[in-house]
C-alpha cells in the first residue's frame, strides 16, 4: 500500500473516531508532501494506486473509489454545485492524467477515462469516455487492453 493510502487511511480512521483536528493535520500533511488534496470523508479502497503519488490530485470529500482502480495525475473527482454528491469510481477504473469527473457521476466497472477528459455524465460498464465534455467512443472494452504490462500482471 502506498504511502500515501497509508495516510489517508489514518486520517479516516482518526475521523471516525471524532478526532477531528488531528484527522485534518493529516490531510495537510498530505497536501504538503504530495501536492494533492484528499479529504478524510472520501472512501478510497486501499488496492488504488495513484501515479507519480497523486500529484496534483484533488478529491472531493463525497467520492468514492472502488478496488484496483488507477489514477493519474492531476485528476479532479469533485463536485458540482448546486448537485449533491460527488464522483463513484466502480472497480477496475483507469482514469489518465488530467481527466475531469465532475458532480455525481458513476463510472462503471472497467472504464477507462481518457487523459484531459471532462466527464460530466455517467459513463457504462467497459468504455472507453475521451474529449471535452467526454463521450463514449468505444464500448465492451477489454480493461487489460488498457494496463501497462507491470500494473495487468500485479491485479
Amino acid at each position: 500500500m502506498q504511502s500515501l493510502l497509508r495516510l489517508h487511511k489514518l486520517s479516516r480512521w482518526l475521523l471516525r473516531h471524532r478526532l477531528k483536528m488531528p484527522s485534518r493535520i493529516i490531510d495537510g500533511v498530505i497536501r504538503v508532501l504530495f501536492a494533492a488534496r484528499i479529504p478524510a470523508e472520501a472512501d478510497i479502497d486501499p488496492s488504488v494506486h495513484f501515479s507519480h503519488n497523486a500529484l496534483a490530485v484533488v478529491v472531493t470529500k463525497e467520492s468514492e473509489i472502488g478496488a484496483r482502480c488507477l489514477i493519474g495525475m492531476h485528476v479532479l473527482l469533485g463536485s458540482r454545485w448546486p448537485l449533491e454528491g460527488g464522483p463513484v469510481l466502480e472497480e477496475d477504473v483507469i482514469v489518465h492524467a488530467g481527466a475531469k469527473i465532475i458532480g455525481p457521476v458513476r463510472i462503471g466497472r472497467g472504464s477507462v477515462i481518457g487523459a484531459n477528459a471532462v466527464v460530466l455524465h455517467d459513463v457504462p460498464p467497459f468504455s472507453l469516455a475521451v474529449g471535452v465534455p467526454a463521450v463514449i467512443k468505444r464500448s465492451g472494452i477489454q480493461i487489460d487492453a488498457y494496463r501497462g504490462e507491470t500494473q495487468a500482471a500485479a491485479v
